[in-house]
């Protein structure tokens, strides 16, 4: 399975040391309980024909139906499929969600391919993997390089495939298809909810803060909003294409503007702005590093050159395992990412009960739920934070894995079946 779930699965052993759950017990969370491989044919414009390899985990079902996205990319494989898999069961777990954890993507690059093409692998995803899916046993969702059309074009794929129209099946939709009002908006608000929930066990001022965001994605300028109308400022951001920094805060919606039409965050044109390489982000003097692109950002060759006071985990897995104990000796706490970008899970469990009620919620009930959800996860975690006297990354996996392993030894434990 290779490194990238097993340094993941390090995270999980490190938590059940410090909380009371059973060896047997969390054996059953070693391993995937279902992977599916397959090869998608795409017929492109040209009359050429390409196979494209394509995965689907679904790696544990024991609070329910499994959840999540569906990513489109060059780096999609195996490891990453079943490691995001393994995320998604302790996201889900800690947020309190009837579901278990899944994943799926597709590895191509959608910056080569014309709409036509894309909708037709999008619908020959569905056909590939259409008896695995479905509401009530496993649900996807948008990721990397896919949105909402894409997820209208799998709703209808599977209806045409189950001869029932069923929206539940997916979430992520346009609000029109089912969809939930505020679900754009959730992992970068969530994040920001999160944050504001662990403040007081991370050491930090009283007053704004000043962030150093890596990413303006969807995430990433949602989190930004967020931030900056709660009264911190944005005083770094950065893109692929390089960094700027205003020491007052960046004007975020320029920013925004800029990025919608094709810019760069280095494209910004304001007083006192200064510019510099991507690289240089996570070096930023600065009292919260808010990860919010890549994978592997902080590594233990790294973790000695930052300069901020927290760490705030909106992508997945950006501070490397190998990170861990660096940053624990330097005193720089993390909010883990099963914590912090799990409000997109959380308004995707929203959606997903709107489509079985058949009804749509206003957008406010939509936040105030949001909000319910990450400040109840946040409490849980700083609350073993203190009876535990342990880092708020092992907090959090603790927390879901005691639920977890509740769900699971409900079915029966070795002293249940032990003989005599």
């Amino acid at each position: 399975m290779g490194n990238m779930l097993s340094d993941a699965r390090q995270r999980m052993y490190r938590a059940e040391d410090y909380v009371n759950v059973s060896d047997d017990l969390v054996h059953y969370l070693d391993y995937p309980a279902e992977t599916l491989a397959v090869s998608i044919p795409l017929r492109c414009d040209d009359g050429s024909l390409k196979q494209l390899k394509a995965w689907r985990c679904r790696y544990n079902s024991a609070l329910g139906p499994t959840k999540g996205g569906i990513r489109f990319h060059p780096s999609v494989c195996l490891e990453e499929v079943q490691t995001l898999a393994f995320l998604m069961t302790m996201k889900c777990s800690l947020m309190g969600l009837p579901f278990g954890g899944a994943k799926g993507g597709v590895h191509v690059d959608t910056k080569e391919l014309s709409a036509l093409e894309k909708e037709r692998l999008t619908r020959g995803y569905v056909r590939a993997f259409a008896r695995q899916l479905g509401p009530d046993r496993d649900i996807p969702a948008p990721d990397v390089a896919t949105g909402e059309r894409e997820m209208a074009w799998m709703v209808s794929e599977y209806a045409e495939l189950s001869g029932a129209i069923s929206p539940a099946a997916f979430t992520g939709k346009p609000v029109v298809l089912g969809g939930a009002k505020g679900r754009t908006q959730a992992t970068g608000r969530g994040a920001l909810i999160a944050l504001q929930q662990v403040r007081g066990s991370l050491d930090l001022p009283d007053d704004g803060l000043d962030i150093a965001l890596q990413g303006f994605g969807n995430a990433g300028s949602w989190f930004a909003r967020a931030a900056v109308k709660a009264g911190h400022r944005i005083v770094a951001a950065s893109d692929s294409r390089g960094m700027v920094r205003h020491d007052d805060g960046l004007d975020i919606e320029a920013i925004a503007n800029l990025k919608a039409n094709g810019g760069s965050v280095t494209d910004l044109r304001q007083d006192g702005a200064e510019t510099a390489a991507a690289d240089q982000l996570i070096t930023t003097d600065c009292d919260v590093l808010a990860l919010a692109a890549l994978g592997d950002v902080v590594t233990d060759e790294n973790a000695g050159t930052l300069a901020c006071k927290a760490i705030l985990e909106i992508a997945n897995m950006p501070v490397a395992p190998s990170a861990d104990e660096p940053l624990r000796q330097a005193g720089i706490e993390v909010v883990p990412d099963i914590l912090a970008n799990g409000g997109g899970v959380v308004v995707s469990h929203a959606e997903w009960v709107q489509n079985r009620q058949g009804l749509g919620w206003p957008e406010d009930r939509v936040h105030d739920y949001l909000e319910d959800r990450m400040k109840a996860a946040a409490s849980e975690v700083t609350t073993l934070m203190r009876e535990r006297d342990i880092d708020m990354r092992t907090a959090a996996y603790g927390a879901a894995m005691i639920r977890l392993c509740n769900a699971i030894s409900s079915k029966g434990t070795s002293e249940d079946f032990r003989n005599g």
